[in-house]
C-alpha cells in the first residue's frame, strides 16, 4: 500500500514559517495555531511540517493565551539616563516655537539656561516627540509657467535658442576619436545659439562647463548681435543646466537683470522637455555629422580645431541649404527680415570661453579659481 499523506505534507507543499514571519510575525504565528489543530496539538509534527522548533510553538501558544499574538515592543522598559521631563519639555517647546535644528537648540538651553545637552540627545527628543510638535507649515513660492513663445510669426533674432553640446559623445564618436580628442587636448563643449527663424548659428568651446563661461556666452552672443546693427528685442530659450543658472532662483534672477539691460529677455524651459529647444537640438546632430564625425580625427592642436570650426560655422549659415528654409541658407534668410546688418556677422570666430571669461577681469572671481590663469 502507498503511504498516506496529510493534506500539509502533500509531496510539492513546503510551508516555512520563517517565510511567513518574514511576511507577518502575526500571521506566522496563526499559522502555527491552524497546522497544530490539524494534527490534533502534536507540536513534534507541526515543527516539522512549518520547519521550525518547538519553541516556537510554544512561544506561540504561550502568545496566545495572552491575548495576542503580535511581536512585543523591543524598547526597554526602564532607561536609568533618561533625559529630565523638564528638560525635555524644554526642547520639544523650543523646537515649536523657533523650528531650530539640534545644533542651535543646544546652543540656545545653554545661552538661556544653562543646560549642557548634546546635540544627539536633542535629535532623539524631537524624534521621539513629532507626533506633538506643531510645527509652522512653509509654503514654497511656485515659479510662473513658462510663456507661450510663438516660433512661428517671430522675426530673425527675436527668439534664439541657446544649449551646450559635450563634443566626446559617445552616441556619435568613436572610441579612437575619443582618445584623440584627449590626447591633443582638444575643447570638450561647445556652446551654441540659433536663431529659430533663420537657423543662423553661433558657436563657442570650452574646456569646462562652468557658470562663469555660461555668463561669458550670453555676454558674446548679445555683443555679436548688436555689434552687427540688430537692435530689437531678443528672447533668449535655455534649458535646466547648472551652468544657464539651473535651479538657482539668485543666478536665474541675477542673469535676468544682467541681460534686460541689453534688451533681452530669459525664458527657462521646463525640465526634461528638449522639444522646447527643438531648432537647436536638431543642429547638434548635424555637427556631429558634418563636422566632429567626418574631421575631429584630422585636428592636432587647438589652433587646427578652431580652424576647422570657423570653416565649418561659414559652411552651415552661408553655404548649406535649409530644407526648412526652403532650400536658402540661414544668412540668407537672416538679410530677407534686416538687410541692413552688417555682412561681417557671417564671420564668426570660434571662441575660448575659458581664457576669455578670465581675461574679462575680476567681476566673478573667477580669474582666482580657473586653471587658465592670466
Amino acid at each position: 500500500m502507498k503511504p498516506s499523506h496529510s493534506p500539509l505534507t502533500q509531496p510539492g507543499i513546503h510551508l516555512s514559517y520563517h517565510k511567513l514571519r518574514d511576511i507577518s510575525p502575526e500571521a506566522a504565528r496563526q499559522a502555527i495555531l491552524d497546522v497544530l489543530q490539524a494534527v490534533d496539538g502534536n507540536k513534534s509534527h507541526a515543527a516539522r511540517i512549518l520547519h521550525t522548533t518547538r519553541v516556537t510553538i510554544d512561544k506561540a501558544l504561550r502568545k496566545k493565551a495572552a491575548g495576542s499574538l503580535k511581536d512585543l515592543s523591543t524598547a526597554p522598559h526602564t532607561i536609568h539616563n533618561k533625559t529630565d521631563a523638564q528638560k525635555e519639555k524644554l526642547v520639544v517647546e523650543m523646537k515649536q516655537a523657533t523650528n531650530y535644528g539640534p545644533v542651535r537648540i543646544k546652543e540656545e538651553l545653554h545661552a538661556r539656561y544653562g543646560i549642557v545637552m548634546s546635540k544627539d540627545t536633542i535629535r532623539n527628543i524631537i524624534r521621539r516627540q513629532r507626533a506633538t510638535i506643531k510645527q509652522k507649515q512653509v509654503t514654497r513660492e511656485r515659479r510662473s509657467p513658462r510663456p507661450f513663445i510663438d516660433w512661428y510669426s517671430a522675426k530673425a533674432f527675436e527668439i534664439v535658442q541657446i544649449d551646450l553640446k559635450y563634443v566626446v559623445d559617445q552616441k556619435a564618436l568613436s572610441p579612437e576619436q575619443i582618445a584623440h580628442v584627449y590626447t591633443h587636448d582638444l575643447p570638450l563643449y561647445q556652446w551654441s545659439a540659433v536663431d529659430v527663424t533663420s537657423r543662423f548659428k553661433l558657436m563657442g568651446y570650452s574646456r569646462e562647463k562652468s557658470w562663469n563661461n555660461g555668463l561669458t556666452w550670453f555676454l558674446w552672443v548679445t555683443s555679436w548681435i548688436r555689434s552687427h546693427g540688430y537692435m530689437g528685442t531678443v528672447i533668449y530659450t535655455v534649458d535646466h543646466g547648472s551652468e544657464f543658472g539651473g535651479d538657482c532662483w539668485y543666478k536665474i534672477t541675477d542673469l535676468k537683470k544682467m541681460l534686460s539691460g541689453f534688451g533681452v529677455r530669459l525664458i527657462q524651459n521646463h525640465k526634461a522637455s528638449p522639444q522646447e529647444n527643438a531648432h537647436l537640438e536638431r543642429s547638434h546632430r548635424t555637427d556631429d555629422e558634418e563636422f566632429y564625425m567626418p574631421k575631429i580625427h584630422t585636428f592636432q592642436s587647438t589652433k587646427d580645431f578652431c580652424d576647422g570650426a570657423f570653416q565649418y560655422l561659414y559652411y552651415y549659415n552661408c553655404v548649406r541649404k535649409h530644407s526648412s528654409l526652403n532650400h536658402t541658407t540661414p544668412y540668407q534668410r537672416l538679410t530677407i527680415d534686416h538687410p541692413t546688418l552688417d555682412a561681417t556677422i557671417r564671420y564668426i570666430p570660434p571662441l575660448l570661453l575659458d581664457k576669455l571669461t578670465v581675461n574679462l577681469g575680476t567681476w566673478s572671481g573667477y580669474h582666482v579659481l580657473a586653471q587658465y590663469l592670466r
